[in-house]
């Protein structure tokens, strides 16, 4: 027999053996996963065999965009490895779930999980992803007031991750968010502070407006979080509103003042009467004093 045929024969004996020994161990995990940042992941996996066994070894390995393989976590039997972030729930067991501790944004990716105990091996891959659930929008309300009319902008902001989708609706029935302006930065954590800016023109007759603020992951069909703002436009500031306030004060002043002029003069005019009437009857009281006084010489 040739060199050739026997580097065939013995390839052919190899991938026999392996499938002949994978064939008793069967892996079962969660093929997509999803962390939260900071918090602790578990990756849930199982095993089953038609025999006895015992673990020999264990390894979770990443992935890498490259397509390179980095091993991030091995269990060895009867020796003890560093684990680092990642432990090995339950060594003595069916469950064969990993757990990752304090999850981080670089944690995502795509993972192989391989198994090999005594009764034979298998290996997964486990798809993971983290998130960051959004912030409780911070709704804000920036006027720019014009002659005529008003125009209102509302401002909404939150931070998280992945990206998400901010939605804009009033009375939660009327979509708006076709009119708004949405633009996001990422943060030096690595999250995605996004604003988006509604803009509004109020009629001075315009009735008040309960507008929500509405986060989805783009990644779930879901509305994440969302902020209501009631907005109450007519007892907001307007400047012909203002104007014709200034004008209602100052002509209540004017009459005010004027009124209080008039009842001075009237009182005046009363007064200066009485006086007069007075003077009258003393003048015509006197020469009828002075001619008794004669008669009576």
């Amino acid at each position: 027999m040739g060199l050739h045929s026997t580097t065939i024969f013995l390839y052919v004996v190899l991938c026999r053996s392996a499938s002949f020994a994978q064939s008793f161990v069967t892996l079962d995990c969660e093929v997509s996963v999803t962390g939260i940042l900071n918090e602790d992941t578990k990756l849930p996996c199982s095993i089953k065999s038609t025999k006895e066994k015992t673990f020999s070894f264990i390894e979770l390995s990443k992935v890498e965009k490259n397509e390179n393989v980095t091993s991030l976590f091995r269990f060895e039997a009867d020796k003890e490895v560093p684990q680092n972030r990642i432990k090995f729930l339950h060594p003595d067991s069916q469950d064969v779930s990993l757990l990752i501790q304090n999850t981080q944004l670089t944690d995502q990716g795509i993972y192989k999980y391989f198994v090999a105990t005594t009764a034979g091996y298998a290996s997964k891959i486990i798809a993971l992803k983290v998130k960051a659930p959004y912030s409780l929008p911070k709704v804000s309300l920036a006027s720019n007031i014009t002659r005529r009319m008003r125009t209102t902008d509302l401002i909404c902001e939150t931070t998280g991750y992945p990206l998400a989708e901010i939605h804009w609706f009033v009375y939660e029935k009327t979509d708006l968010t076709s009119h708004a302006k949405t633009s996001s930065v990422e943060t030096q954590q690595g999250l995605f502070k996004m604003t988006s800016i509604l803009p509004i023109t109020v009629a001075e007759n315009a009735l008040d407006g309960n507008y929500t603020c509405v986060v989805r992951n783009v990644e779930e069909p879901k509305y994440e979080i969302k902020k209501h703002f009631p907005i109450p436009f007519l007892d907001e500031p307007n400047t012909d509103r203002q104007s014709e306030e200034k004008k209602t004060k100052v002509l209540t002043a004017i009459f005010i003042i004027v009124g209080a002029l008039a009842i001075g003069i009237v009182i005046l005019a009363i007064l200066r009467f009485r006086r007069n009437a007075r003077a009258a009857r003393r003048q015509s009281a006197m020469p009828m004093m002075s001619s008794s006084h004669d008669a009576d010489i």
